[in-house]
C-alpha cells in the first residue's frame, strides 16, 4: 500500500528555479534544487565533470570544505553552496533525487 502511495506523490522539480547560474570568482555561489513531494527520498548533488557526489541530504561527501548542502527544516529547497569558487569550479552541476 505504501508504494502505491508513493507512486501517486512522486518527487517533482520545481521548473521555476533558474538552472544557469553564474558565480563571481571568490564570492560564495549558490546552486538551488527545490523538489515538491520529496517524500522519504533524499536529494544529492553531483559535479559532472569527475561523476563526484557532493552531498547526500545534508551530509557533504567531498573533502572539499568549500562545498556544503544548505536545507531549512520544512522547505522543499535544497541548496549546494561553494564558498570561494574558482574557475576551476565551472561545470554541470546535478541535483538528483533518490528513487
Amino acid at each position: 500500500w505504501s508504494d502505491y502511495l508513493n507512486t501517486l506523490f512522486d518527487p517533482v522539480f520545481d521548473p521555476s528555479v533558474t538552472s544557469n547560474v553564474s558565480a563571481v570568482e571568490g564570492q560564495t555561489a549558490h546552486l538551488v534544487c527545490r523538489v515538491n513531494n520529496l517524500g522519504t527520498k533524499t536529494v544529492s548533488w553531483i559535479r559532472h565533470r569527475d561523476t563526484h557526489i557532493l552531498t547526500v541530504g545534508s551530509f557533504t561527501y567531498t573533502s572539499d570544505h568549500r562545498f556544503s548542502a544548505l536545507h531549512r527544516e520544512g522547505t522543499n529547497e535544497w541548496t549546494l553552496q561553494i564558498r570561494h569558487p574558482t574557475i576551476h569550479d565551472t561545470g554541470l552541476y546535478e541535483c538528483q533525487v533518490s528513487t
